[in-house]
């Protein structure tokens, strides 16, 4: 059933294309053009074609039949008007079938649309721009200790972010998901690998015993520069897909 918005809808704009046909359709086309020729074309030129197609008939099918059997003139008229009027209906309908196609795929992107939008939210309760892990990746030196706690956000989107529940259907969408999903978790790894815990009950890429050293090892060096770059790798890829989700959803 359709309701009374779709029935207005289609009545206001596709009452106009009954007035005023685009003749996009070929089929349409073809029979306005013969019912309109039918309609104008002189009598005198009429009788002339009907004759000859009477003769081709009698001789071809061996029975004779005269050009009054056929019937009066005016029935060309009721012809061509027929022709006319069945043409401007199917033009109407193929219209109405076309208009029903956009509203079903209208529907089925605006479930998607709020599909992918509560899953967006769901993202933002747990790993938004002004979570304690965003501002450790945006400002921190990892040649300084920091708080592991503050890698918690991190922590659960690689944990819980990597399953189809949590995939989003806008193809676009998911590739940036997936995109930054895999870079906080090579992230997460790099950390485990080149930082420990502290004396002093935090967590540092700089080991206790060259700490207090003027010149690091040029290890300890590369490895500080290496967390650097790959933090600020993700804190780009992370605002890039929130923007991203906020210009696609509208939210």
């Amino acid at each position: 059933m359709f309701t009374k918005e779709e029935v207005k809808e289609f009545i206001i704009k596709y009452g106009k294309k009954w007035l005023f046909p685009d003749f996009y359709n070929k089929v349409t086309w073809y029979v306005v053009t013969l019912g309109a020729g039918i309609i104008l074309t002189p009598t005198p030129f009429k009788l002339v074609v009907y004759n000859w197609i009477i003769e081709s008939f009698n001789l071809n099918a061996g029975t004779a039949i005269t050009l009054s059997e056929m019937g009066s003139s005016t029935a060309d008229y009721w012809l061509g008007f027929s022709l006319i009027i069945s043409a401007l209906l199917h033009n109407v309908f193929s219209k109405w079938l076309r208009h029903q196609n956009d509203i079903q795929d209208r529907v089925k992107a605006e479930k998607v649309s709020e599909v992918d939008e509560a899953l967006f939210k769901e993202f933002l309760e747990i790993f938004p721009s002004g979570s304690r892990s965003a501002y450790l990746l945006e400002t921190h030196d990892f040649g300084n200790s920091f708080n592991l706690d503050s890698l918690r956000d991190i922590d659960k989107f690689v944990d819980e972010w990597n399953c189809p529940e949590k995939s989003f259907i806008n193809p676009e969408l998911e590739s940036i998901r997936k995109e930054l999903w895999n870079k906080c978790h090579e992230f997460s790894w790099l950390i485990a690998k080149k930082s420990a815990p502290t004396s002093g009950g935090f967590q540092s890429v700089v080991p206790d015993r060259v700490r207090g050293n003027l010149d690091w090892p040029e290890w300890v060096d590369n490895d500080v520069k290496a967390v650097n770059e790959m933090a600020s790798e993700v804190f780009l890829l992370h605002q890039g897909f929130i923007k991203s989700m906020r210009e696609a959803l509208k939210c």
